[in-house]
């Protein structure tokens, strides 16, 4: 196999030393050696600006310029070439100069110092190789950061241009639904004549419709708003449990259509929180609404548990549960985990988790498929 080809420019004035390291390195097996031999400064530097070396021999006393400001020239023209200084100067702060100045690396002029010449070629090689990759891998590192900037600033502009389209349509369609709901309460009145039955089960149809768009139209407000960090909390000192009680209230009646048991299970005393009201209203609406409408035997137990700082709620069904590669999903926006013949918009849940988020809090689910969810939520007393 063929030697690499190594291209070396020795800038040495004592023509005896010169010519023991060329038959140093011709003896060397690492490279296929080719060495031009200089006798000053300026001749050093005028072969570097006329030809491409591998590397440069310098010795540090060389007459009219030393090499020191040889060093100095090669930096300042910007000639990328790793230079080993070779030097009789003993002086450790003659030694770190040169490193400063850029010399890879020096070589004391000691007794039989040319033996050492082809193992410091072969060491400055490799470490300025080494330096170049690094560089290299640097520039790429900062190139990809850039385009990785750009993309992610692009994403950004496009996230908060749909949260803006999203917040604008779903406005849009408040203010007509709202128009529609209220005729439609007129009709059912009998503000424009008699309604006969067949016509108040075609309205109760319209009706359920209606309510759901309402539904989804509200979702989508909210989440426009969490997205786009225009939610505000009018928080206040509550009691968590009582407002708990009030909710679950709400559905008993739908609970006992469905011959579910709702359980409560809170302390004898107040848990007080500071929390935006109708906000944490909304979320235990979604968690125990979802509990009782996937649930279709047994009971839906609502837990409070007051802690030193923190006050925690636990909804518990015995529905079914959710598939075990699923449940990471069940908070994700869009993202339907849940049987399609149910109703809803989806969004219930990542609203819930973002509303407790807001609140400094945190969320999470607890189930297994065919034996029930548990979610639990954790609300900080002082924020």
């Amino acid at each position: 196999m063929s030697k690499e080809k190594l291209k070396v420019l020795m800038a040495e004035d004592n023509p005896t030393d010169a010519l023991i390291i060329k038959k140093k390195l011709q003896k060397d097996g690492a490279f296929d050696y080719e060495v031009t031999h200089v006798v000053s400064g300026e001749e050093a530097l005028l072969s570097l600006e006329k030809s491409a070396y591998n590397i440069v021999l310098l010795d540090y006393n060389l007459p009219k310029k030393c090499g020191l400001e040889i060093l100095e020239e090669i930096k300042r023209k910007n000639i990328e070439v790793p230079v080993i200084m070779v030097t009789g100067q003993g002086d450790e702060i003659v030694a770190a100069q040169l490193i400063k100045e850029g010399a890879l690396d020096y070589l004391p002029k000691r007794e039989n110092y040319e033996d050492a010449v082809p193992f410091m070629i072969r060491k400055t090689i490799s470490e300025f190789r080494s330096k170049l990759e690094r560089e290299k891998l640097q520039r790429e590192i900062a190139l990809k950061k850039e385009e990785l900037e750009k993309t992610n600033a692009q994403l950004l502009e496009l996230d908060r241009m749909k949260s803006d389209f999203v917040a604008n349509v779903v406005h849009e369609l408040r203010t007509p639904l709202t128009i529609i709901k209220g005729n439609l309460d007129n009709i059912e009145k009998g503000f424009a004549g008699e309604v006969q039955p067949k016509q108040k089960e075609i309205l109760a149809d319209i009706f359920g419709v209606i309510n759901r768009l309402s539904r989804l139209v509200n979702d989508l407000l909210d989440l426009s708003k969490i997205e786009s960090g225009k939610m505000e909390l009018n928080k206040e000192n509550l009691d968590m449990a009582e407002l708990a009680g009030e909710v679950v209230k709400t559905f008993e009646a739908l609970a006992g259509s469905k011959k579910i048991g709702i359980i409560k299970d809170f302390p004898d005393k107040a848990v007080r929180v500071n929390a935006d009201r109708d906000k944490l209203t909304q979320v235990f609406i979604n968690l125990i609404g979802n509990a009782i409408k996937f649930t279709d035997k047994g009971n839906v137990t609502v837990k409070i548990i007051d802690m030193q700082e923190e006050a925690v709620a636990e909804i518990q069904d015995t529905g079914p549960g959710i598939p075990g590669d699923q449940v990471d999903k069940i908070f994700d926006k869009f993202t339907r985990v849940v049987a399609e013949k149910k109703e809803g918009t989806g969004l219930g849940l990542p609203i819930a988790k973002d509303i407790v988020s807001l609140h400094k809090g945190r969320m999470r689910v607890e189930s297994e498929s065919g034996k029930g969810s548990r979610f639990i939520f954790v609300i900080p007393k002082s924020i």
